[in-house]
Formats: structure tokens, sequence, C-alpha cells
């Protein structure tokens, strides 16, 4: 398992960011870019028709890609200089939380550092993006929730050979995923690569019940009860099947 560390490009930076920015797009997710950029107006670029909010966004954030550059650069530094005091235990810590060998699996993995806030991945490519201005812990976090979703994939398809388009937003495979990587990290070796933040997954997970019960508190028995990680990886999504209106109804509620 490897991981390099580079510069994402504008283009494909502003690609991603525009997604947020559709129209009908929910306000949690819209709002994550003007808290990470005050310069930019929330109630001015709403108030404008799709087309026209997207040439204001551009435009802004060419000025804040110029401004930024050098602090881009440095970031990539930092968090390369980061992740070399962890990249020797990660085969260990990632073949015991999986229950396989790790080894000479996901050699090809990069970080794209760069200005999206909001930081999405490509199963398929093994890339994933980190916002340049996340404090060094946070990034070495977030990386390693990326690389959890790697690692969980390359191993779901490897016993239910299925098709890794449904891995992606908002197919409940995906969904299901992003509930497990918390129970995974918080609850093997990879706990203790690093100290770990408060939250791992998306925050409004962690007071959602189902049935009276916290759902990281059943995903917990689920792992720390398993056979291995297939027999996890089949009481997890019967449940998160079994309960999924529900869960999209919470989710839907916490996004508004």
């Amino acid at each position: 398992m490897k991981l390099t560390w580079q510069q994402k490009d504008f283009e494909r930076d502003l690609d991603f960011i525009l997604f947020h920015q559709k129209d009908g797009t929910t306000v949690w997710w819209q709002k994550q870019l003007f808290k990470a950029y005050p310069d930019l107006n929330y109630e001015y670029a709403i108030s404008l028709p799709e087309e026209k909010r997207f040439e204001y966004i551009t435009e802004q954030m060419k000025i804040q890609a110029g401004k930024r550059k050098p602090i881009i650069a440095n970031s990539i530094n930092i968090f390369s200089t980061e992740w070399k005091k962890i990249a020797d235990k990660l085969n260990s810590a990632y073949s015991s939380a999986f229950d396989n060998d790790c080894s000479g699996i996901l050699d090809d993995m990069v970080a794209e550092v760069g200005l999206n806030p909001i930081c999405p991945r490509d199963i398929k490519t093994h890339t994933f993006d980190i916002y340049h201005y996340f404090d060094p812990t946070y990034a070495m976090t977030t990386a390693l929730h990326e690389i959890t979703h790697f690692a969980w994939f390359y191993f779901w398809n490897k016993y239910f050979n299925d098709n890794p388009s449904e891995y992606d937003f908002p197919n409940i495979k995906w969904l299901l995923s992003e509930i497990v990587v918390e129970t995974i990290i918080r609850n093997s070796d990879i706990n203790d690569l690093i100290e770990q933040p408060k939250y791992i997954a998306y925050s409004y997970f962690y007071d959602m019940t189902i049935k009276g019960e916290l759902i990281f508190d059943t995903m917990k028995k689920f792992y720390l009860n398993r056979k291995d990680i297939y027999d996890f990886m089949e009481k997890s999504f019967n449940f998160v099947q079994q309960n999924e209106p529900e869960l999209r109804k919470k989710i839907a509620e916490a996004e508004k």
C-alpha cells in the first residue's frame, strides 16, 4: 500500500466544486465552499441562475487559486512529511483491520491537494482530494478515511464480484461504505496510526439511531464479533438494506 501526494489541477478541482453548486443541491453541501472561502458571497451566489452562479464561482476560485498557490505547495510538503511517519505501518494495520494480507495491493494511490473543501475520491483510479487548508493531523485522518474506502471496495469486489459503478454516490453500497469507515478505523490498528479526531465519518452519523440504537454501536458489534471481514460485510450490508428508507430519511433531514 503506497500513497503519493501532488497538486490537483485547477480545472478538475473546479469541476467538482461546481458539482456541489448545482440547482437542487442541499444547503449542507452547498455551504461547505462558502464556509471555506468567506470572500465568496453565499446569498448572492444562490440568488443567481445556475449558469451565472457557476460563472461567479469560477471567477472567484481563479482568484483564490492565484492567492493560494504557494500555500498549496507548502501544504503538499507538510502533508508528505507527516505521511512518511506512518507509511511503513500501513500494510500491517490494514492487514489486521481487513483480515487479509494488504502488502502489494493499492500501491498506486494518489492524494491530490487542492482548493475543494469537500474531498471526493475515485475508486477506479485510487485518487482522492485533500483540502489544502486542513491541519496536518486532519489531512492524515482524511487520507486514512479514503484509503479505508479503497481497501473496503477492493475486498468487497473480490468477495461479491459486482460492478464498481455501484460504489459511487448515491448507491446503497456507497452509503454503507461511508458508515463502516468509522467502525473499521476506530476499532482496529488503523486507529493507532495517528491521534484520531472526534469525527472520521460525516458528523450527522454520530447521533443517528436505528431501532433505538446508535448505528455506530450496531456496526461496532458486527465488526468486533466478525468471523472475518466478509462476515462483517454481509451483516452490515444486510442491516443497511433492511433500514435504507429510514437511513435515507434521516440523512436528508440532516443535510437540509
